[in-house]
């Protein structure tokens, strides 16, 4: 009840100025110095803005770029070597406040809203509202703060939502590839920490993602099968990765599995991303770790539900040599969400094993002369 109060006031409060000051769209400069961009929701999201960062790079390269990203996702956006500054955003009003503060004498040329959460727009308007560019669908009941509202796009790739808001404020290019980059302590420091095994060939598997949408995840049986067939035909460690969701999946794989190694909750999100780019490969379904292969350029096979499929999230770049399993979509289309759980039990091991054997064979992974 309280939260709609506040909701209330604060539309109504920004509804009258924006009659005071209306969010007409003002000159826009051709070589803009400073951009600010917010990103502010989860880990997957700030890696598919990314893509867009990168093509507003490539059309200002003399810029600067500063993504304002929520305080626990900001690691994404201090890996990528198109942002010059990360500014945390969180739920108290004290981020808002040091934000119009760090813009009350350097107003950003630019302002770009990609993945946020819809409270940011008062903030971003406040900042720049005659250079403020976001997605009609994503600012919620703020709309009418946005100098340039970018309507929805047809369907297509889910990287093509950031690309439009970015082509809206001028970028060139198409924003079709997310970047990570590992910096070289990181990648030093689980060099030693897993030193018995990181220069052998390791394949990782993400143990699932969050429970919110538990439907796209693969059974805990699917694993085991599949694990022991790959610990019997080829020369590879097993690792598995997740995060405190996960604990009890991964739990009963490394009970069944002999010798996988279970990192799951025992690395951090930078420390998985440097163990990605020292890996085989990757095998996971529909997760932030599975689009950090994509950013980071380690090979990997999606597992995806027909809910999610590849053609909106599977991978842009075709180099690395990506693999896709999908399940395949019912005749009965437009299922309650309730009812996609246990759907995941379809996909054919013969399928997985298949695509896991033509990236191994791609990485010089031989199988073993004992099979």
């Amino acid at each position: 009840m309280w939260k709609r109060f506040i909701q209330f006031i604060t539309e109504s409060t920004f509804r009258i100025l924006a009659a005071i000051f209306p969010p007409t769209p003002g000159d826009l400069p051709k070589n803009p110095k400073l951009i600010l961009v917010f990103s502010t929701t989860g880990i997957g999201d700030a890696l598919f803005d990314t893509a867009a960062v990168r093509s507003l790079k490539v059309a200002y390269p003399q810029a600067r770029i500063v993504v304002c990203a929520h305080r626990k996702r900001s690691t994404v956006f201090q890996h990528d070597p198109d942002v010059d500054e990360v500014l945390p955003y969180g739920k108290s009003p004290l981020y808002a406040f040091q934000l119009l503060r760090r813009f009350r004498r350097t107003r950003p040329d630019l302002v770009i809203l990609l993945n946020i959460n819809p409270e940011v727009v008062p903030i971003a308007y406040c900042i720049n509202h005659h250079a403020l560019f976001g997605g009609s669908w994503r600012c919620g009941n703020y709309g009418f703060l946005l100098s340039h509202q970018v309507p929805l796009p047809e369907e297509g790739h889910i990287l093509r939502l950031g690309a439009v808001i970015a082509s809206a404020a001028g970028a060139s290019g198409d924003a079709d590839r997310m970047v990570y980059q590992p910096n070289g302590s990181e990648t030093a420091s689980i060099r030693e920490r897993f030193s018995e095994w990181i220069d052998q060939p390791f394949v990782i598997f993400q143990t699932g993602g969050g429970r919110s949408r538990a439907w796209r995840d693969w059974p805990v049986d699917s694993y085991i099968r599949n694990i022991h067939w790959l610990q019997k035909r080829y020369p590879v460690r097993i690792i598995l990765t997740g995060g405190w969701d996960n604990e009890e999946v991964a739990g009963k794989i490394e009970s069944a599995c002999p010798g996988v190694i279970n990192l799951c909750s025992r690395t951090t999100l930078e420390e998985t991303a440097a163990l990605l780019t020292q890996a085989t490969m990757l095998v996971s379904t529909d997760t932030g770790v599975l689009f950090m292969a994509y950013a980071t350029g380690c090979p990997a096979l999606a597992i995806l539900h027909h809910a999610s499929p590849g053609a909106l999230i599977g991978p842009k770049n075709p180099t690395p040599g990506h693999e896709v399993v999908e399940l395949s979509k019912p005749e009965t289309t437009d299922q309650p969400m309730g009812q996609l759980h246990g759907e995941m039990e379809s996909i054919r091991d013969e399928d997985v094993r298949t695509a896991i054997e033509r990236i191994l064979e791609r990485r010089g992974v031989k199988i073993s002369e004992s099979v």
